[in-house]
């Protein structure tokens, strides 16, 4: 049954003129309505010969879309219909995927100019040739995503400063550096390959001839970068009639040229109506109470159950959790080491967009016939041991040490954990029992605790959810370095980056430096993923406490004191599940 909502979204599509911006809350029936639009392009709305397209923002909710859709009414991600257009212009002969394109592009320009740029003081800086290219590389990847004129200094300078890109050069040699970022440009548009960014931008910058819809629903609008839009702008100046839907609160790929103004300027651009969808039917109204800190427009559905809010010590967790919940956290970082606490207590997991089978199993095959004899464990040991010395030896410099070192660490971790499995269940401790417990414990395909980062869980939903670290989160925007699109369209294993989302690489767990409103936005995302039960779980007990005693930093309404207030009204709600003993210390959060 619909509510006066949803009907209001049919009505304006059926009997309304221009474009409307659907604004919708987490578990608000989103995809619902979108069928529903679906069906009524069809069966009213479309005439014979015309087109309608549901426009994604990446492949997976393109394909949960299409399985849904009339067949007459195409699914495809942004980044497909660019390739599209560039196919259409250029023939398949132009579209080779090079991800690192303008880093490559931006080598070269330099090296041409490389003695200019790094004589004088800029030698005492360490500057190389790479380290500029990948600056050059970096800044033009940002300008493609904000559209930015490069016409003048203060243009570049405003790019630079709103994604705090650190400059290789001082002050006063840097504008003979970006000077280059028109011939990178001009190079980009005339070389033979593209990377991501180039299926929206040369589109847009070549004005090249795009389909033709009557009708176009742009799915999860709030992370519209201002390419995107230009994309989706030139669709409509082909005759489209355009629905944005997406939710400002949900606005978290800021470093990706998305923000929670992006909804605002749709509106700007095309004159569309706004429409709310702000009755959320997945959330419990104790969740929707703490998540109203951050959207104060969100409604619990009509005889929503209550739900339940629960405070938790990381040592208790593997007691609690089970089979289909969520464990999230800000950052990656605490994910591999809590899914082995949770493999070690029996419970099978998986780490979302983290594989911590593939360098376990290449030490089996590295060990060969090590794991064969009485002692096993002995040889994972000294494995670990010669992989420190090995590791401190090549990269005793490099910043990718920690990194590097911590890998190794769970590699082997998890290798012990199933060599004791197969111990513990009398087989014989050989290379395919550790492979098969490996994938057993650590990448089975049902009936697993599924752990993601925040940024990666939205979109998903559990019965159960599980949130690390909350006395650690509401403390600002950035958490880690920007790293430039493109820059890490490589694996997991590369350094934090933004990524292509048709792709869904690794994405970055930070925002833009000190922007509040999109660390806001990551919150209010972890704080609807809940269908039943939200567990905040502190690194120890009274971590919480400590954080609430504390002072807040940016004063009343900002993103500290917002935060605390959830935290305080969770202590709360948790009062009974406290009192079955299942943390303690959290009187004092009250």
């Amino acid at each position: 049954m619909l509510n006066e909502h949803q009907q209001a979204v049919l009505d304006f599509v059926r009997r309304g003129s221009g474009h409307a911006v659907v604004e919708a809350t987490a578990g608000s029936g989103k995809t619902t309505t979108l069928v529903m639009v679906a069906r009524l392009l069809v069966d009213e709305i479309v005439a014979d010969g015309q087109r309608a397209a549901f426009l994604a923002f990446n492949r997976s909710t393109a394909a949960e879309l299409r399985a849904r859709l009339p067949p007459q009414v195409e699914a495809v991600t942004l980044h497909s219909l660019g390739r599209q257009v560039l196919a259409h212009a250029w023939g398949a002969e132009g579209l080779e995927l090079e991800p690192d394109k303008y880093l490559r592009l931006a080598r070269e320009i330099v090296a041409s100019r490389s003695a200019g740029l790094l004589e004088g003081p800029s030698r005492s800086t360490g500057a190389s040739v790479e380290h500029l290219a990948s600056y050059l590389a970096g800044l033009y990847g940002f300008a493609r995503l904000e559209m930015t004129e490069l016409t003048g200094p203060d243009a570049v300078s405003s790019l630079r400063a709103r994604y705090d890109l650190v400059p290789p050069l001082p002050q006063a040699r840097l504008p003979a550096l970006e000077e280059l970022l028109v011939p990178l440009a001009r190079a980009g548009e005339r070389a033979g390959t593209i990377d991501y960014t180039d299926m929206i931008h040369l589109p847009v910058a070549l004005r090249l001839e795009v389909p033709e819809f009557s009708f176009i629903c742009v799915d999860e609008a709030q992370d519209l970068s201002r390419l995107a839009l230009g994309l989706i702008e030139r669709l409509i100046g082909a005759g489209a009639r355009a629905l944005f839907v997406g939710d400002p609160h949900q606005a978290i790929y800021a470093f990706a040229g998305a923000d929670a103004g992006s909804l605002a300027r749709i509106e700007r651009a095309t004159g569309a109506t706004r429409l709310p969808l702000s009755v959320s039917f997945r959330c419990p109204s104790k969740h929707v109470v703490l998540a109203r800190r951050f959207s104060p427009e969100m409604r619990p559905a009509g005889g929503a159950p209550p739900g339940a809010v629960a405070l938790l010590p990381l040592e208790r967790l593997p007691r609690e959790v089970r089979a289909g919940d969520m464990v999230m956290a800000r950052t990656n970082a605490p994910l591999p080491a809590v899914a082995l606490r949770l493999a070690e207590a029996g419970l099978r997991v998986r780490v979302l967009g983290h594989d911590l089978v593939g360098p376990a199993s290449e030490i089996v095959t590295a060990l060969a016939t090590g794991l064969d004899h009485d002692h096993p464990e002995s040889a994972v040991l000294a494995s670990a041991e010669a992989e420190r010395r090995r590791l401190e030896d090549e990269l005793l410099t490099s910043e990718r040490l920690p990194e590097e070192l911590e890998r190794s660490r769970q590699a082997h971790a998890a290798l012990q954990l199933a060599l004791r499995f197969v111990r513990r269940s009398g087989r014989d401790p050989g290379a395919n029992a550790v492979e098969a417990e490996l994938q057993r414990r650590l990448a089975p395909q049902d009936e697993f605790v599924l752990l993601s980062t925040i940024h990666k869980a939205k979109g998903r939903e559990a019965d159960r959810t599980f949130l690390l670290f909350p006395e650690t989160l509401g403390v600002g925007g950035s958490a880690v370095p920007m790293a430039p699109p493109d820059a890490a369209l490589r694996t997991e294993g590369a350094a934090p980056g933004i990524v292509d989302a048709e792709h869904e690489t690794l994405l970055s767990t930070s925002g833009l430096a000190g922007d509040d409103e999109a660390e806001a936005n990551v919150l209010f995302v972890a704080l609807t993923r809940a269908k039943l039960v939200l567990t905040l779980v502190e690194r120890e007990t009274g971590a919480l406490a400590e954080r609430l005693a504390s002072e807040v930093q940016g004063g009343p309404g900002g993103l500290g004191s917002r935060w605390n207030d959830v935290l305080r009204l969770a202590s709360v709600m948790s009062e009974a599940r406290q009192r079955r003993g299942l943390s303690s210390g959290h009187g004092k959060t009250r």
